[in-house]
C-alpha cells in the first residue's frame, strides 16, 4: 500500500477491514510526513469525504434495511463484514411521577454551573487550574 499515491488511491483499494484501513491511513500519514501531500488539502477533501460518506449513508438506509429482510435473520456478510440493523429505542418518562419536575431541577441548575463558569471564564481565566488542553481544526466548506 505504501507506494499507492493519494490521487491514485480508489475506494476499491481499501480493504473493507480495520487493518485495511490503518494500512491506508499508515501510507497516507507516510505521504504527508515526507511532503509529498499538503497536510491543509487533505484534511479539506477529507472533511468533504466525512460529509459525503454520512450524506450517502443517510440516503441509503431505507435501500439497506430492504436488502436485509432478504437474508436470513436480518444480517448478511458482504465484503467480510457483517451488516445487520440496529434498532434505536428511545423512552419518554414524562409522564411518570416527579419526573418531570426533576428534569425542570436539572435544567434550572445546569444553567445555574454554566453562568459560574462563564463569569469566571471571563473573570479569572488565568486562575482557573487547567483540567485538560487539546488543539485541532475547524474546516468550513463553502456552499
Amino acid at each position: 500500500m505504501n507506494s499507492l499515491a493519494l490521487n491514485d488511491l480508489k475506494i476499491a483499494d481499501i480493504a473493507p477491514s480495520k487493518f485495511g484501513i490503518e494500512l491506508v491511513a499508515d501510507s497516507i500519514q507516510e505521504q504527508v510526513n515526507e511532503g509529498l501531500v499538503d497536510p491543509l488539502e487533505l484534511a479539506i477533501k477529507f472533511n468533504c469525504l466525512e460529509q459525503l460518506v454520512k450524506s450517502v449513508k443517510t440516503r441509503i438506509t431505507d435501500n439497506v434495511l430492504t436488502e436485509l429482510t432478504k437474508h436470513p435473520k436480518g444480517k448478511a456478510e458482504v465484503l467480510g463484514a457483517s451488516v445487520s440493523e440496529m434498532v434505536t429505542i428511545k423512552y419518554d418518562y414524562s409522564d411518570l411521577p416527579g419526573w418531570t419536575e426533576l428534569e425542570e431541577q436539572i435544567k434550572v441548575l445546569k444553567e445555574q454551573q454554566k453562568e459560574i463558569e462563564d463569569k469566571e471564564r471571563t473573570y479569572h481565566k488565568g486562575d482557573l487550574p487547567i483540567k485538560s488542553a487539546s488543539s485541532t481544526f475547524k474546516i468550513q466548506l463553502s456552499k
